[in-house]
């Protein structure tokens, strides 16, 4: 089946692409039995609360997951699997609607969070970041204040590093909003950036009205970072949009690594967890029973003090940026 026979027409009257989104997941859960057993049981996973330096983490008991988490992305595996974010690979019941020439957006049927989206490229092509930054920035705001955008690298929790694509959620219920809130609320329309080495997980928040601008910052942010890390490709990290009060909202999530040491210990200490945006967020998917329910504070510390870029790398990419040494 071809993305012309799965791309459905605008499906809404309020002529929007949000509009058109919000009746595509309605028409899905109607129609793709698969999402509607997903999303119904979305509604009842158990959630652990912890606190890790002074932010809220949800660790979500979501064995659907187990898919996602446990994907092997290894060059051998993809190889001799289909790609499942291809037209012809895709569930029958599966339908899109067209974001651009581009892209196709489609209903995630392994949901982290409520109304969760895949953007896929139509074209079967690497996941990488470069020239999509942004029909991120697009999508933010057509989406408006109540959704976010995010992308995962090759390395950073993609489960499908041969393809490109995106994602999508809703914003309510994910803690690093709140935790930045009262720096992003901005009344300028000048870009602005902050640096945190306190928070649970090192990052660079940034925010500005002109996207223009905020795309030349970041092709220099992640040209800097790949030369930090001495990476010949795209550095490993994270990204996360929002757009609220007329302005773009955003998080760089820099990785110094792809999975934490607990992923491949043995009895006790295993835990089968692999970070990707929404985890650094702050909603840790845990699809292992036994695996949630000994977690502990102390090991959402220590996995997300893996995974993320040392003090040191950060200092010389700031450093590397020329921005003012304003942390939070």
């Amino acid at each position: 089946m071809s993305w012309e026979d799965r791309i459905l027409t605008p499906l809404s009257e309020g002529g929007t692409l949000k509009a058109d989104i919000e009746a595509l997941i309605t028409q899905q859960v109607a129609t793709w039995p698969m999402l509607r057993e997903a999303v119904a049981g979305l509604k009842q996973v158990a959630v652990k609360q912890f606190t890790i330096n002074g932010s809220q983490v949800f660790a979500q008991f979501n064995p659907a997951r187990i898919v996602s988490t446990a994907a092997k992305v290894d060059a051998a595996t993809i190889s001799k699997r289909p790609c499942f974010l291809c037209a012809d690979n895709l569930p029958p019941e599966e339908k899109g609607i067209a974001f651009g020439d581009r892209f196709v957006v489609l209903c995630n049927p392994f949901p982290v969070l409520r109304d969760h989206l895949v953007i896929s490229s139509r074209e079967h092509t690497p996941q990488a970041i470069a020239g999509s930054f942004e029909a991120m920035l697009d999508l933010a705001r057509e989406l408006g204040e109540d959704w976010f955008v995010l992308y995962n690298g090759p390395r950073c929790g993609a489960s499908a590093p041969d393809h490109f694509h995106f994602q999508a959620c809703a914003r309510d219920g994910v803690p690093l909003f709140g935790d930045f809130d009262f720096w992003l609320d901005r009344d300028s329309d000048e870009a602005g950036f902050v640096i945190s080495h306190n928070y649970r997980f090192s990052l660079m928040a940034f925010a500005g009205a002109d996207g223009q601008k905020l795309e030349d910052w970041f092709a220099r942010a992640v040209a800097e970072l790949a030369e930090v890390m001495n990476s010949d490709s795209e550095p490993m990290m994270n990204l996360i949009l929002s757009y609220q009060q007329d302005h773009w909202r955003g998080f760089i999530l820099p990785r110094g690594k792809h999975r934490p040491a607990c992923y491949d210990a043995e009895g006790e200490a295993k835990l089968t967890i692999s970070p990707a945006a929404i985890d650094l967020a702050g909603v840790v998917v845990v699809p292992q029973p036994d695996h949630f329910a000994r977690l502990r504070a102390e090991d959402l510390r220590t996995i997300f003090d893996e995974v993320g870029l040392s003090d040191k790398q950060m200092s010389v990419w700031l450093a590397r940026m020329e921005l003012p040494a304003t942390r939070s």
